[in-house]
């Protein structure tokens, strides 16, 4: 036989014996790989749906809709979750089996300083994980997932705050503003009366150089309110990615003021909080990373199957060959202990979690109270006394009973007054935000409002 037909006999033989190994072992590992699917990602059209910016009058819920579909954050953490869909079905994915070619005896001395003898062998070779390695390999990716959704929701609770406090603000600035301008209005008022008590000969020229500076002092927070509003305006926009907002104002009513519910019933709303929530998914992601551990410690097994060519007397021989590691020096136990004790670390971490949150929402629970009773006695008590000094002071002063300092302190008094009572509305509706996003909902599931206004 020549040398040619000997070289066609050795591929025929070869291709045959692989394709029989193929067929033996690894068919049915691949024939299973074909049920994954890799899940498709979002749609990039709807990353990038058109952001328009609204105009007029702008309410919670449209700016709470424009938050969640373009704040870039949010979209991030929706990515997270894709990324680990496709860790997961990684983590069940057999492993690949390994191709082998070894040539023995040439370039050697003598007989075997050429390829006469040379011994040739093509083999393939499978890796079999024992003890259950893939599917505990693979739960642990699903519970990761677990972790990232959790992410994304706490982070969907954070934007959803961000953008409530952001809207309270700018609603509290416009109620500023208001009584800003009004105050304005009445300083004017006053302005003129001294004015002309002043031309009249009644009053001194001092009285109208104090109610100037009254009047200034009364632009100049006008000013600053105005200035406040711009800004805050423009930081509420900022959760969707606008630059500059078109919106002219807000919807919010600041004088809703929510009934306080028990706060029993609010500490048992708090499992819905997505930082203690959360914990659970964790807890077993740690259990099932303990379970992985404790499969490492079962070796695996690795098959080998393939062909020889003896080139000295063109002879072929099957080769086959099983092996294992041997876990002498690291039987894997230091992995079960590490994994033990994170488990028992993110139990302590946990309950820290627990505690840390509830002290918050008893805090902010507190915070609600006093800002409440604070309403209540600006509302009730100091705001309609108030009004009726400043009323009774100004007839007073028209009929020239008191004088000009009298009056200007009685307008101070009515607008600080007014200034405090928006300061604690704004509180209140701050920290009813706060209380909603450490329960995961609204405060009043019935939707309970009192409308308590100044008038």
């Amino acid at each position: 036989m020549n040398p040619q037909d000997t070289n066609n006999l050795f591929k025929k033989y070869l291709s045959s014996f692989i394709s029989l190994v193929f067929c033996l072992f690894l068919s049915p590992l691949i024939a299973e790989t074909k049920s994954y699917n890799v899940p498709s990602p979002p749609d990039m059209l709807e990353q990038r749906i058109e952001l328009v910016e609204p105009e007029g009058s702008l309410s919670l819920a449209e700016a709470l809709s424009l938050a969640l579909l373009h704040n870039p954050t949010l979209q991030e953490f929706a990515w997270e979750i894709r990324i680990n869909d496709v860790k997961t079905l990684r983590a069940g994915l057999l492993p690949n089996p390994e191709l082998g070619i070894e040539a023995e005896n040439f370039l050697g001395s003598r007989n075997k300083r050429d390829f006469d003898q040379t011994e040739t062998t093509v083999s393939i070779s499978q890796l079999f994980e024992l003890g259950g390695k893939r599917a505990k390999r693979k739960a642990l990716a699903m519970t990761e997932r677990d972790l990232a959704l959790w992410d994304y929701e706490t982070r969907r609770l954070d934007i959803i705050y961000q953008v409530a406090a952001r809207y309270i603000k700018v609603v509290a600035n416009q109620a500023r503003l208001n009584l800003a301008v009004e105050t304005t209005d009445v300083a004017e008022e006053i302005f003129n009366t001294v004015v002309a008590r002043v031309k009249a000969g009644k009053v001194s020229p001092l009285e109208q150089s104090k109610s100037r500076v009254e009047l200034a002092k009364a632009r100049l927070n006008k000013a600053r309110i105005l200035r406040e509003l711009v800004s805050n305006k423009q930081n509420l926009a900022a959760v969707w990615g606008s630059i500059k907002p078109l919106f002219k104002e807000v919807s919010g009513d600041l004088f809703a003021v929510q009934a306080v519910p028990e706060f029993s019933d609010l500490l048992t709303r708090l499992n819905n909080n997505p930082d203690l929530a959360r914990w659970t998914a964790e807890i077993e992601s740690y259990r099932n990373a303990i379970a992985l551990a404790k499969a490492q410690k079962i070796p695996n097994i690795t098959f080998m199957a393939g062909g020889r060519h003896f080139a000295d007397n063109d002879d072929f021989a099957a080769v086959a060959g099983i092996s294992a590691p041997l876990f002498i020096f690291d039987n894997k136990q230091t992995g079960v202990d590490e994994a033990q004790m994170v488990l028992t670390q993110a139990m302590q971490k946990q309950q820290t979690a627990k505690v840390a949150i509830r002290s918050l929402l008893i805090d902010n629970y507190q915070r609600l109270q006093m800002s409440l009773t604070e309403i209540t006695a600006l509302h009730d008590e100091v705001l309609p006394s108030a009004r009726a000094a400043f009323k009774a002071v100004k007839v007073a002063y028209r009929l020239g009973e008191i004088g000009s300092l009298d009056l200007l302190d009685a307008q101070r008094t009515l607008f600080r007054s007014g200034s405090e009572h928006l300061e604690a509305l704004a509180v209140f509706q701050l920290n009813v935000a706060k209380i909603e996003r450490l329960i995961g909902g609204v405060l009043n599931p019935s939707s309970e409002k009192t409308n308590e206004t100044t008038q």
